[in-house]
């Protein structure tokens, strides 16, 4: 695959021609739209490969790409596709597998627990074995001694 195809790819993985605003999209585009500027396309072709954006919106992108490339946060997101680009890595994306067990036992406050709790709720942890009531009287009781103070609302 050519770069221009990569870079492609990246834009449909990622979704980075939908109207997302977060931190982690828009510095992915506007690495891209570097990246595609060095390539000699124009504003407007490389507006057009992220879902039709204006060339004004192409040309913001290229001047926070340079301030922005002295950042630490901006390096650090952007070294991914830096990497996939240049071969030296193979697939993007790292699976990382919800561990129930780890995650339990590195939850130290209230809310960690709760937010286990609700993670549970909505599956993230359905890839990993279903603990057995005994465990979960265990995760209980590990919880009291480790909040004695705490309240717990059955459900």
């Amino acid at each position: 695959m050519n770069r221009l195809q990569l870079i492609e790819q990246l834009i449909k993985e990622h979704g980075l021609a939908n109207k997302g605003r977060s931190r982690g999209i828009v510095y992915k585009r506007y690495y891209l739209y570097n990246e595609l500027r060095a390539l000699h396309f124009t504003l407007e072709d490389i507006g057009a490969m992220f879902g039709g954006k204006h060339y004004a919106t192409v040309l913001h992108g290229l001047r926070q790409h340079e301030d922005l490339k002295r950042y630490a946060d901006y390096t650090i997101c952007t070294n991914n596709l830096k990497e996939f680009l240049d071969g030296k890595q193979e697939s993007y994306y790292t699976i990382e597998v919800p561990d129930l067990k780890k995650d339990v036992t590195n939850a130290r406050t209230f809310a960690q627990f709760k937010r286990i709790q609700r993670h549970v709720k909505l599956g993230k942890y359905d890839e990993a074995p279903k603990p057995s009531k005994e465990n979960w009287e265990k995760v209980g009781e590990y919880i009291k001694n480790k909040l004695p103070d705490a309240t717990f609302v059955s459900e």
